[in-house]
């Protein structure tokens, strides 16, 4: 079931699109979501993530589709497609890491250079970072509830 919550205007949104049979993307999908908004965070403190989930209904059986927008959008064409699971793909392969979608993502929403090594010394201390390891755990508790 879609969430139907409003989303600011002013920020981005990140469109996933999964199977609704497996239980287990819907929760990578937001695992994937608290993972790349907190490495845009780092990267641009103002921009705040958005999510929808499911967002044009039924997905195709086995999907995994990750898309952005620079703000929300109904028009599936403004929003760029970062990442597809496709259908005959290994189930362990269909969801991203947030390292294979975080240069795309940049572009999209015309954030700094990915490339720079600022930006990559942000992105290495963000990873070996505990604190974002505690809180994905704790993210995965709640989930787990």
């Amino acid at each position: 079931m879609p969430d139907k919550r409003p989303l600011d205007p002013l920020q981005p949104v990140l469109y996933i699109d999964h199977c609704r049979y497996r239980q287990t993307y819907r929760k990578r999908a937001l695992l994937l979501h608290s993972s790349l908004a907190e490495a845009l965070n780092a990267i641009q403190p103002r921009v705040k993530l958005q999510l929808r989930i499911n967002d044009k209904g039924p997905p195709e059986d086995g999907s995994f589709e990750v898309a952005i927008a620079p703000q929300p959008t109904d028009d599936s064409k403004a929003r760029q497609s970062v990442w597809t699971g496709l259908r005959r793909m290994p189930s362990a392969s269909k969801v991203p890491h947030v390292d294979d979608i975080l240069t795309p993502v940049c572009f999209a929403l015309k954030l700094r250079d990915p490339h720079k090594e600022s930006h990559r010394r942000m992105l290495t201390n963000l990873r070996h970072n505990e604190g974002s390891r505690a809180r994905t755990r704790t993210i995965k508790n709640a989930l787990n509830k």
